[in-house]
């Protein structure tokens, strides 16, 4: 299985502008991939579609239902790794969930790729990335 953590601005951008966020965000949640998730990225996500664009609580509820059914929930690790460190969070769940990728659009985030063996990369390059079997896993060639 390939674990997969994309950053808030990744779902906002899915959510709300549709467009390759949105088909990145699509092929994380499709198998042979797994999303893994934190209570933090949950918040930051909820608080951005509720304040910033006044998406109604159950419509919320209703996106992240959708998305996060099957995820792996895991609490993040601690880890000072970014120049923006209110994106060590978001570094902090992919270690946490064993990530092989995190999918943003940051560029804080992506100047670290890799990432102690996590593929940093936008949703553009996630969607034309090859996939191969090892074993009994799936991983990018990265």
């Amino acid at each position: 299985m390939t674990v997969v953590v994309a950053d808030t601005s990744v779902y906002v951008s899915a959510l709300v502008f549709g467009g390759v966020p949105q088909a990145a965000l699509i092929k994380a949640i499709t198998t042979p991939f797994r999303v893994a998730i934190s209570h933090a990225l949950k918040a930051e996500l909820v608080e951005t579609l509720e304040r910033k664009f006044a998406w109604p609580s159950s419509r919320v509820a209703h996106a992240c239902a959708h998305l996060w059914g099957g995820a792996i929930w895991c609490e993040p690790v601690a880890v000072q790794a970014s120049r923006d460190p209110d994106d060590d969070h978001v570094l902090g769940c992919a270690i946490a969930a064993s990530a092989n990728v995190l999918v943003t659009g940051d560029k804080d985030l992506l100047s670290l790729h890799p990432f102690r063996g996590i593929a940093i990369v936008t949703p553009a390059t996630f969607l034309a990335m090859p996939w191969t079997v090892h074993g009994d896993d799936r991983a990018p060639f990265v």
